[in-house]
């Protein structure tokens, strides 16, 4: 499997909600924060999936190898940046 990764901006004037599944973890993106996810993506196929929940919500869905999914936020560690989230989709 080869290493990827991907990072996530925010380029806005507001906070953006990032949430990371399966876990769930959610992270607050205030303006000029960046969120970066790195893992083992698959041979084949999409690395992720990015679930836009409206303007300033997403959800992440990386695929692969992620059972050690290294996630940093600002470049350093992400420890006691994020929250439990679990989106639920309706309808």
């Amino acid at each position: 499997m080869a290493r990827t990764q991907q990072t996530f901006e925010n380029d806005r004037d507001d906070p953006i909600y990032v949430s990371v599944e399966p876990w769930p973890e959610c992270f607050e993106l205030e303006p000029g924060d960046k969120l970066t996810l790195i893992w083992n993506a698959p041979a084949t196929g999409d690395a992720s999936q990015v679930n836009f929940i409206n303007e300033r919500e997403l959800v992440v869905w990386p695929n692969g190898d992620i059972d050690k999914i290294v996630i940093l936020f600002n470049g350093g560690p992400s420890d006691g940046r994020s929250w439990k989230f679990k989106h639920s989709v309706t309808g």
